[in-house]
């Protein structure tokens, strides 16, 4: 009877699929009273705006504080924009909004979100026993039992207790026979 053998210590099959997708740009112009839900991974530049009518341009964070893109100052009982530096680049926002200034202010947003990858892993850990699925016959799984990793002896399932002053190792190994 012939007879091969596929080790425990040597069976590690790794198959990994990974699902990656690009760093993505997309520019939006909002006017007043709009805003635009977005993720909170994703980087939010202001580059550009209404500079005659000057909109507050704010965003909402995560905790629902608001938080303004361009700086405002208070002014006659309404908060008004002032002349900001940008881009102003901000993250962790779950919306952007355009109020205030005119009806006919407006701010454009450079969104950016960042390369992710979703890693599905599919595999076998070091320790355990693979049956090739290109085997054909029987398989039979094998325990064994040794006290120095050289010499091997069949086992079976069960309660062991500890032996003084020896290590006890076990392997499970697959022998296929035709």
């Amino acid at each position: 009877m012939k007879t091969i053998t596929f080790s425990g210590f040597a069976a590690l099959v790794l198959c990994v699929a990974v699902s990656a997708t690009a760093q993505t740009t997309q520019y939006v112009t909002l006017s007043t009273g709009n805003s635009l839900q977005i993720q909170t991974n994703q980087l939010v530049s202001v580059i550009g705006y209404d500079w005659v009518y000057r909109p507050s341009i704010n965003g909402f964070l995560l905790n629902g504080n608001q938080i303004f893109l361009t700086p405002c100052s208070f002014l006659g009982g309404s908060y008004a924009a002032t002349s900001a530096q940008i881009p102003q680049i901000a993250t962790g926002m779950t919306s952007i909004g355009v109020n205030g200034g005119s009806m006919y202010s407006w701010a454009t947003f450079q969104i950016t979100t960042p390369m992710t990858a979703t890693v599905v892993s599919n595999y076998v850990p070091a320790d355990a026993i693979v049956i090739p699925a290109s085997v054909t016959g029987n398989v039979q799984i094998i325990l064994e039992s040794s006290p120095d990793l050289v010499n091997w002896t069949a086992a079976s399932p069960g309660t062991y207790g500890a032996s003084a002053g020896t290590n006890r190792f076990f392997r499970v190994r697959a022998a296929v026979s035709p």
